[in-house]
């Protein structure tokens, strides 16, 4: 069994505290997308400029969770360079790691592994996967 100590570790708690590029304007997005997670409230909104299929500028506002402003950060901290593949790899690595007991998210999106403890908390889920969610729609209403 999962205990919130587990699940509340450090390293997450860090994370949360300081929300990489939260706050950031983006002037001139190419895309903007935004996600909320009925369970906890949670919401997150992005903008996005794109450099063909890579991710040039990203900024960020978030009102989540401790679970949520972790990957947030994460995410915030990796994305600018990545490509959209990239980006949605690790979107499907995180589902995995949280609904299918898969390994964390690699490269980049590494760190998201301090959400692994957390997979046992379902009504998260969302939370946790904000961030993509809302860069799935901005890539959406950009094409890509």
């Amino acid at each position: 069994m999962t205990t919130l100590d587990t699940v509340y570790q450090d390293r997450l708690l860090d994370l949360a505290a300081e929300i990489a590029r939260d706050g950031h304007a983006v002037p001139d997005p190419t895309a903007t997308g935004s996600a909320y997670s009925r369970a906890c409230g949670s919401r997150i909104e992005i903008a996005i400029v794109l450099d063909g299929d890579r991710i040039a500028d990203y900024g960020q506002r978030v009102e989540a969770c401790a679970l949520g402003s972790a990957a947030a950060s994460v995410v915030g901290a990796a994305i600018v360079g990545r490509s959209v593949a990239e980006v949605r790899q690790a979107a499907a690595e995180m589902a995995a790691m949280l609904t299918r007991d898969g390994p964390p998210p690699g490269g980049a999106f590494a760190d998201l592994a301090a959400l692994a403890p957390a997979r046992g908390f379902t009504n998260r889920h969302g939370s946790m996967q904000l961030a993509f969610k809302a860069l799935e729609k901005a890539f959406r209403s950009a094409g890509v």
